[in-house]
């Protein structure tokens, strides 16, 4: 991490500098939202090839020492991301490339590239976002401890999805007075989404989806509404895929106790949920479940020398919404473990690569999912 903010700070020195930030666009953006800048909006140039390792160390100082390898490792083993996939690798270059400027949730600014031009309209329209960003950063910072992954996702979402609503309506004004409209789409990031686990395209487009689209009808009512809901942000992504229904953040399920100390405890959310899902069935079946979503949690723990086990609990609303997921995951299990046929309930199934994939329903509204190493693991944990 040391090393790549070095590597950061070393370009910044030696080509970058700040942007300079046209009046006129800090005025637009304080009066769409309805607020002041505390205190100066600081955008930051970097040489392109340089802004991917930035990206990276601030990717890496949020999740904290190892946070995201071990991240990395659990998503291989709930099925969410490919054996060679590189999570920090793949996250940083979808925020390098996918847009034409990046905001630093942790600092509060915003960087671009060296050949960032504000003559063209993307480019001015780029930097209005981030300044959408770091004006609602200003006001609305982050809870001081991080909050988790599913809460994190939720408020990140409606800060992004703010943000990209003025970036659009920027385009729209351009557009009814001098005819322009955006320009074509961005190849190079088209084809690096493509090469993504659909996985990390779901989150990626979570964001620029619901998160804009939540934003855009709360600032159609007017910026009480939008600052409001800023104020006290969604604390699950169910919650903001479902603004209208009672949103109380739900307690920690209760899980069986494992051999070791656990590596990492998270939890997925609605979205993830729904992301386990959509390689299965079509979008709408999967939504339709996920949306069911209730609870869940999984851990990340030590299971024998040198590998580790993932035992992940969902909770959904109803008994039949639960059969509904139970059918789907006995056959992720089956796909997973290499396995032609159904895999069975309370059954593990060995992988080719002696891996120990188990489906079990501790309740009526309960899934157990659990990837383990050894198989007096997998006997252990199976059944609780």
């Amino acid at each position: 991490m040391l090393r790549r903010e070095n590597e950061s700070l070393r370009s910044l020195a030696q080509g970058g500098g700040e942007l300079g930030v046209p009046q006129e666009l800090i005025a637009r953006v304080e009066k769409e939202l309805g607020l002041r800048f505390l205190s100066s909006p600081v955008m930051h140039r970097l040489a392109k090839e340089e802004l991917h390792d930035r990206i990276s160390a601030a990717i890496e100082s949020r999740f904290g020492p190892s946070g995201i390898d071990d991240r990395q490792e659990s998503y291989k083993l709930i099925g969410w991301l490919r054996k060679d996939d590189d999570l920090l690798t793949q996250l940083a270059e979808v925020s390098s490339v996918c847009t034409l400027g990046w905001f630093d949730d942790v600092t509060g600014e915003g960087w671009v590239g060296d050949n960032f031009d504000l003559k063209n309209i993307p480019d001015q329209a780029a930097l209005v976002r981030l300044l959408a960003r770091a004006l609602l950063h200003q006001h609305f910072p982050p809870p001081p401890g991080y909050p988790g992954d599913d809460a994190a996702r939720a408020r990140d979402a409606l800060h992004q999805g703010a943000a990209a609503s003025s970036e659009e309506r920027f385009y729209a004004t351009n557009a009814q007075s001098i005819g322009f409209m955006p320009m074509k789409e961005n190849t190079k990031a088209d084809l690096l989404l493509a090469s993504v686990s659909p996985f990390l395209q779901g989150l990626t487009a979570f964001p620029l989806a619901e998160g804009k689209s939540l934003a855009g009808t709360l600032y159609l009512e007017g910026p009480d509404k939008l600052q409001a809901a800023l104020r006290t942000p969604p604390q699950t992504t169910r919650a903001l895929l479902h603004p209208g229904e009672p949103a109380a953040e739900p307690k920690a399920l209760e899980l069986p106790s494992v051999p070791e100390e656990p590596f990492l405890t998270e939890t997925a959310g609605q979205l993830g949920l729904r992301l386990w899902l959509e390689p299965l069935v079509d979008v709408k079946t999967a939504s339709e479940i996920a949306s069911r979503w209730k609870n869940d949690r999984y851990v990340l723990f030590p299971d024998g020398e040198e590998s580790s086990a993932v035992l992940w609990d969902i909770e959904l609303e109803t008994a039949e919404a639960t059969n509904k997921l139970e059918l789907l995951a006995i056959d992720l299990v089956a796909a997973m473990g290499g396995q032609l046929g159904s895999a069975t309930l309370g059954k593990a199934v060995v992988s080719p690569t002696q891996r120990h994939l188990q489906l079990t329903r501790p309740s009526p509204t309960r899934i157990r999912f659990l990837n383990a190493s050894e198989a007096a693991t997998a006997a252990a944990l199976g059944g609780k």
